[in-house]
């Protein structure tokens, strides 16, 4: 094992923070690397064992503290991402890292200037897809990508969480991870007031089409997400995950090993980088097409 322990502070305690700090007790080390969760920040008082609350400028200001784990609403994460870089600390923040490609790339910009790591968290991409594509024998023609889900309260301010798909960029990543390149060519959205739908048309270089449907409601009961690819043939390839609901270490824990392996090298990881910033720019072009009045 090597001597240095990471000291880590996780920031909101909502779905995917409680599941961090949860993992961070349990688990102390990973190939040879050692941290130590030193707290949490969250608005509500709260008493989780193995793990002290904290203030945000404890956080920030804490000598012993290496790295910050973003897990707010998406309407914090600039001024949380800033301020974690700023004050020399590595820096982990839940999709979407910013909500716009400039702001993103400003950020990259200044991490590699104060010599830390940033990195975006993408647990959807944690799986064997792209494997599953890339050995199926027929080209692919169409891929459909479709996800619905309910209102949360923050997620449906698209003035402050970003835009339909800034707010739910992970689907334009899976789309730039999956299918290459991709460009908007069209698309549409639609709102009650108690849901909306956001479509957008993508298109890879060689003219292959990309749809990605977002769905978002209120009545919505649960959370479903597809990936289905068209064959050249006429036949499908419906992407589902291989590996065993429940194994260990799970996609958060794996994502942050990433960004432990990162923070070791000295090196943020130039794939993520650029998949980060260009899926923010797809995003945007998309919303010039569907909202342009936002």
């Amino acid at each position: 094992m090597s001597s240095k322990v990471y000291g880590i502070a996780v920031i909101g305690l909502g779905t995917a923070g409680r599941v961090r700090v949860r993992d961070l007790t349990n688990s102390t080390s990973y190939n040879k690397i050692q941290w130590c969760l030193k707290g949490f920040v969250s608005r509500r008082s709260l008493e989780i064992e193995g793990a002290q609350q904290l203030v945000e400028s404890e956080v920030f200001d804490g000598k012993d503290i290496d790295a910050i784990l973003i897990c707010t609403e998406n309407g914090l994460h600039e001024r949380l991402v800033r301020s974690g870089i700023e004050k020399g600390k590595h820096v982990l923040c839940e999709f979407p890292l910013a909500l716009s490609s400039s702001v993103a790339k400003d950020f990259f910009e200044l991490a590699e200037k104060k010599g830390v790591i940033l990195h975006e968290e993408n647990i959807g991409l944690l799986n064997n897809y792209k494997e599953q594509l890339d050995n199926s024998s027929i080209p692919w023609k169409h891929c459909d990508i479709l996800l619905k889900g309910r209102y949360n309260g923050w997620i449906e301010d698209h003035e402050n969480s970003g835009p339909p798909f800034v707010c739910n960029i992970g689907l334009v990543e899976t789309a730039c991870h999956l299918c290459g390149d991709v460009k908007a060519v069209g698309g549409s959205f639609s709102n009650t007031g108690s849901s909306f739908e956001a479509v957008a048309h993508l298109e890879t270089p060689d003219k292959r089409t990309v749809t990605i449907t977002l769905n978002r409601s209120k009545d919505c009961d649960g959370r479903e997400k597809s990936i289905v690819f068209q064959l050249q043939d006429g036949s499908e390839l419906n992407l589902r995950p291989t590996k065993t609901p429940g194994a260990k270490p799970g996609l958060f824990m794996q994502d942050f090993h990433k960004f432990m392996d990162e923070i070791v090298s000295g090196k943020i990881d130039q794939e993520m980088k650029a998949r980060t910033v260009r899926a923010l720019e797809i995003a945007e072009d998309i919303h010039r097409i569907i909202m342009p009045k936002l």
